[in-house]
């Protein structure tokens, strides 16, 4: 059977970069894989290593720089020998038959250049461009401006995007296919070429895809043929940036292939409403993530959890977690399997497969459907807004779950006295579940835990701290409202995580709620230049006025997409909030960092220049 060579490149993946090799590794085809790294800042990288240290079928090539994409694949492409080349994303996880049968469709159709599959969300829907028509400025425009809703009537109107459409029975002939997962024969691409390395990130698949077709060669779809793609992993922690380079990208590519076919009208109000997109999406991201100190209850995966007893009898303990895939599931199910427990996830649009045998995802909606028992669980982790737990407790009075841990957040606090309604009712709402929570629990025997975090970070993968982080980075300065004196306590992800698994089995801290804070106190304006001196940069602050950004919001939260944002949002961020976390030391030893504290963390070491490692 043919070598299949595996180019995956990462940056700041996580530990969805060792599933994503562990699931090509188990493939019933021959494989070797090579994982150009850009220079991640995570652990990833470590491990990886950690995990594989022994694997000849692995390479790993550490870049000095960020490469972007496509020089990056291009990069490791002489180091790989196979007569097949997949191109990978880091976030991907593959079943072991996949690639065997991708090579049989291959087989059975010679003129087929590359082929792609039908890619999967992590809610289980088919994620959008893994079939796809070359989008066209005509095309962009029809989606830009929504007049595809016309296409019922006359095929012109029709968009780029076939999501949603019925899907084929076999393999069939596309215009493009996503860059999650390329599969190409080598002799196809000595044809073509490589990529082209003036795309930094995104529309390089496009452009491969276009000078596939330009030279002759089929691009086939196989929906026969699935995997899952969590998305957006490695774009997560810089959306500034990805929105940048996507919008860049879209731009080369329409002057690249398009500027002598259309008239030069359509082309400058397409290029025009490329520049407008970036400039709204860019500003929605600052203003919802950047400057609003909004704590956001987060977790991620913990390095060394305690390790929990087992149940009476040596047998295996079924938990339940509900909101399962949420950003908090994602990285507690797997910590939870690999504790030992048999973990049941609940989601309205779990994953078709599970990817790891004591991981069970059931379709469920916690607001109607009735749990039973529970799945034989004992206790149960809610990850699902917190007022949907009293209500699910009173259906599971009857089940064997006797522990509840839950998320509220210090929001109870912040906007208990807001001057505004919704923010009010918000935070009544918080309350009031607590405290009916409590009265149920202690009614049908269980125990209970709640957890309030504050402004949650983990530099390179949160909303917040690293979308301040990029910002610094590209632009050299930080815009902030008033002097920016009000107090912070960011509180690491991985001490959450650590807090969670904890407190699973501790009798102190059974019928309580805890603030879980950062192990620092400051200013949001040194938590902006501890930010930045952690990129090594010596950022400039631009102070705003305060009326004059009220006055903004205000204005900005007519419109639809913005009408969370208030007035009250520009005051907070001179305002003090932080929170004693003393009870949760002294209850479950929680020990927060300082912010950005080295050592603290496995992080990735700074690479050395381009090498490649066995």
């Amino acid at each position: 059977m043919s070598l299949i060579s595996i180019i995956i490149v990462n940056f700041n993946a996580g530990p969805l970069l060792s599933e994503c090799v562990r699931s090509a590794l188990a493939s019933t085809t021959p494989v070797e894989i090579i994982v150009a790294d850009n220079r991640s800042q995570d652990a990833s990288i470590a491990e990886l290593r950690r995990r594989f240290p022994d694997e000849p079928r692995l390479k790993i090539i550490e870049n000095a720089d960020n490469l972007g994409f496509a020089k990056a694949n291009n990069a490791a492409i002489p180091w790989t020998r196979g007569d097949y080349l997949l191109f990978l994303n880091p976030d991907c996880i593959i079943q072991p038959d996949t690639l065997a049968r991708m090579l049989e469709t291959l087989a059975a159709n010679p003129g087929t250049g590359m082929a792609g599959c039908l890619i999967r969300n992590p809610d289980g829907s088919e994620q959008a461009g893994c079939r796809r028509s070359v989008p066209t400025p005509w095309r962009t425009f029809i989606r830009l401006t929504k007049l595809s809703i016309l296409a019922k009537y006359d095929p012109r109107f029709e968009s780029y995007v076939q999501t949603g459409q019925p899907m084929p029975d076999q393999p069939v002939e596309v215009e493009a296919i996503s860059g999650a997962f390329m599969l190409v024969r080598r002799s196809a691409m000595d044809r073509v070429g490589l990529m082209d390395e003036g795309y930094f990130m995104h529309c390089e698949d496009l452009d491969w895809c276009m000078r596939f077709h330009q030279s002759g060669l089929e691009i086939l779809f196989v929906p026969t043929v699935e995997i899952l793609h969590v998305g957006g992993v490695c774009s997560h922690s810089r959306p500034i940036s990805v929105e940048y380079y996507k919008h860049k990208g879209m731009v080369r590519f329409y002057r690249k292939f398009f500027r002598r076919q259309y008239p030069a009208m359509l082309m400058w109000l397409v290029l025009m409403a490329i520049g407008m997109r970036f400039l709204v999406r860019a500003m929605g991201y600052l203003l919802t993530h950047a400057f609003i100190a909004k704590p956001t209850p987060m977790l991620t995966e913990p390095s060394h959890p305690s390790p929990l007893p087992p149940s009476p009898g040596g047998e295996r303990r079924h938990i339940l977690v509900t909101g399962a895939s949420s950003l908090i599931g994602d990285y507690l199910l797997p910590e939870l399997a690999g504790l030992g427990f048999e973990v049941h996830a609940l989601s309205r649009n779990p994953p078709q497969r599970d990817p790891h045998p004591s991981l069970h995802w059931h379709r469920f909606d916690i607001t109607q459907d009735d749990p039973g028992d529970a799945f034989g669980a004992e206790a149960i982790v809610h990850l699902a807004p917190l007022w949907t737990l009293p209500p699910l407790v009173e259906k599971l009075a009857g089940s064997r779950v006797r522990r509840v841990i839950g998320f509220s957040s210090t929001s109870l606090f912040t906007k208990f006295q807001s001057s505004y309604e919704k923010e009010r009712l918000m935070a009544h709402g918080l309350k009031n579940s607590e405290d009916r929570l409590a009265d149920l629990c202690a009614t049908h025997g269980m125990e209970w835990t709640v957890f309030r975090p504050t402004l949650v970070y983990r530099l390179g993968r949160d909303k917040n701290v690293t979308t301040i982080a990029n910002f610094v980075r590209r632009f050299g300065f930080f815009p902030l409202v008033g002097s920016g004196h009000g107090l912070r306590q960011p509180v690491h992800a991985e001490d959450l995580a650590r807090a969670c698994v904890q407190a699973l089995d501790n009798p102190r801290t059974y019928r309580k709620a805890y603030n879980l804070s950062g192990g620092e106190t400051l200013t949001y304006r040194e938590m902006v230049e501890r930010i930045a001196h952690s990129q090594g940069r010596q950022t400039r602050i631009v102070t705003i006025p305060l009326p004059a950004f009220r006055i903004f919001l205000r204005g900005l939260s007519c419109l639809p997409i913005y009408r969370h944002l208030t007035p009250e949002m520009a005051n907070r961020i001179n305002l003090d909030m932080c929170f004693d976390h003393g009870p949760a030391t002294r209850d479950m030893g929680f020990d927060p960092r300082a912010f950005l504290a080295t050592g603290a963390a496995p992080t990735a070491t700074r690479p050395e220049p381009l090498r490649a490692r066995g």
